[in-house]
């Protein structure tokens, strides 16, 4: 049981903390746009519920059509042609969006499953207002994340009309909330999809590398599977230079998390015996 626990804790330790750190490491060293104005959005102070309302078994509308990051017009249909993942984010985004698209960057890097051959990934843009130009320059910044000779077709990154965009995000259960400045609140989730566009998971957090390549094996069964949902990331407005420190609480409140669980389970499970104890003593008196 004590060695069972200690491993446990090592793989969290492990899985979760560093991927914080690497993440902030890969984000901060690519150039972060800044916000696409929100003035044009209809109804920017509408008031939505910010959540995901997972819909697992149901489909994707594969006829709905987008811009990929060179302008041209392709369907869900088109491209979902074997395992997706499904990543609904904006590019001009100040705050968790960036760190998303690297923890998939990375995943990818890592995965024992090839990107490719084994399944595809989508970045879909949920602010009708970005571009196709907008696609391109977010993917160059991810691709130098990705390893050589990355089959970069295997990525798209999407921009589409508000129609097209609502009809997605409704069909995977996804909302967010525009601000007047340009920025959304939103879920930090992506979803798996089957062949036959069908959704199989959503991945919650930072995306670590074998909770989404599990997502994926189950994607290519086609059998919807459920989440173990974590503790959802949300993308907040606010100043990346000014308000660093929010994402400073998060990832030390999460050091500091794992801390207790080994403070506690080292004077739980570990901790010798006082010499005092009874039965310590008759042992060295035996």
């Amino acid at each position: 049981m004590k060695n069972f626990t200690l491993i446990l804790l090592t793989l969290l330790l492990c899985g979760q903390v560093p991927q914080i750190f690497a993440a902030e490491q890969s984000v901060s060293a690519l150039d972060q746009p800044k916000p696409v104005p929100v003035s044009a959005l209809d109804q920017p102070n509408q008031q939505v519920e910010i959540w995901v309302d997972e819909k697992t078994g149901t489909f994707l509308p594969l006829d709905v059509e987008f811009a990929d990051e060179k302008g041209s017009v392709v369907s869900l249909g088109g491209l979902i042609d074997k395992p997706t993942i499904l990543l609904p984010i904006y590019f001009y985004c100040p705050n968790s969006c960036p760190t998303n698209l690297a923890n998939l960057a990375m995943a990818i890097n890592r995965m024992k499953m090839e990107i490719g051959d084994d399944y595809r990934a989508i970045a879909l843009s949920f602010n009708h207002l970005e571009t196709p130009e907008n696609a391109r320059t977010a993917k160059n910044n991810y691709l130098k994340l990705l390893y050589e000779g990355f089959p970069e077709e295997q990525w798209s990154f999407l921009t589409g009309s508000q129609e097209n965009v609502a009809a997605v995000l409704d069909a995977i259960g996804f909302s967010f909330q525009p601000l007047d400045d340009g920025t959304f609140i939103h879920a930090s989730t992506l979803v798996t999809v089957a062949p036959d566009g069908k959704l199989i998971k959503y991945v919650y957090g930072s995306f670590i590398p074998g909770d989404v390549e599990l997502a994926l094996a189950e994607a290519a069964q086609g059998v919807p599977a459920r989440s173990i949902k974590r503790l959802l990331n949300y993308c907040f407005n606010y100043d990346p230079d000014t308000n660093k420190g929010l994402f400073e609480v998060v990832k030390f409140g999460v050091i500091a998390l794992f801390a207790g669980i080994a403070v506690f389970i080292f004077f739980r499970f570990i901790w010798r015996k006082k010499p005092d104890d009874p039965d310590s003593l008759s042992s060295q008196h035996g």
